[in-house]
């Protein structure tokens, strides 16, 4: 989650008050410093900063880029990051597979399985996220949704035909052409009601995600991919990459 808060930083600093008289690497530096003491419970000291930049700068330019950047931000440090939206997201989501698996008479423990290798992929794609500079300029939230749509369709998670369309429900949005045209059944009127989004607001995102999800092993940053290949994470980065004519989208 710091990874997005130190994006997020950066990018509003060189907006609002970029200045080129300091490096971009003294500048990213003390936005990981605010990111540090916003997300750790010990974060690193200013000492240890210039330690880890070589004596770059001094413990007191690194404090001085902190307050500048905090100034120009108005102390707005209160970054919404897609790790947010998470949660809410997949509760959608739980509530979407559980009515069609509901009515295909299949719910029980395994459903709960599900759910818990479902959460784990969407926290890999969007750690995976971090590495598309494309994606930074979208909505947190936009880019969680295309990560549950996303992760959905590589575990295979279909909605029954009226609850994806929404044929034969009076609380569906089953006036929204985008729905009746998502015959793959990977996205439903829930999960369109709480996200915001219908699926072809997700077209572009997810497309982006696929392609990082598709590359994730052979990217020359391995480092996502071998942390969520372990047990801990349920083995996710090695599930089998959906195929990208299969998403969804014409």
């Amino acid at each position: 989650m710091s990874d997005y808060v130190i994006i997020s930083c950066a990018a509003t600093k060189l907006q609002t008050a970029a200045d080129t008289t300091l490096t971009s690497c003294f500048h990213h530096s003390a936005c990981t410093f605010i990111a540090s003491k916003l997300m750790e419970i010990a974060p690193p000291t200013a000492d240890e900063f210039v330690y880890i930049s070589d004596n770059t700068y001094t413990p007191n330019e690194v404090l001085d880029m902190e307050a500048r950047i905090a100034s120009a931000l108005k102390f707005n440090l209160n970054f919404r990051t897609p790790y947010h939206y998470v949660d809410r997201f997949l509760r959608a989501s739980y509530a979407s597979s559980e009515s069609s698996c509901n009515a295909a008479m299949m719910c029980g423990g395994m459903n709960n399985a599900k759910n818990a290798t479902l959460k784990n992929l969407v926290i890999y794609l969007l750690d995976l996220a971090v590495l598309e500079y494309k994606l930074v300029s979208k909505k947190p939230s936009l880019v969680t949704a295309s990560a549950v749509y996303l992760a959905r369709a590589t575990l295979g998670i279909r909605e029954a035909r009226n609850n994806a369309t929404g044929a034969g429900t009076t609380t569906s949005l089953s006036t929204s052409p985008s729905l009746d045209r998502a015959l793959s059944g990977f996205w439903s009127n829930t999960l369109e009601y709480y996200t915001g989004y219908d699926v072809w607001d997700l077209e572009e995102c997810v497309r982006l995600l696929h392609r990082l999800h598709e590359n994730a092993e052979v990217n020359r940053l391995p480092m996502i991919f071998n942390k969520h290949k372990k047990a801990k994470y349920g083995r996710v980065a090695l599930k089998i990459v959906a195929n990208e004519a299969e998403l969804g989208f014409l």
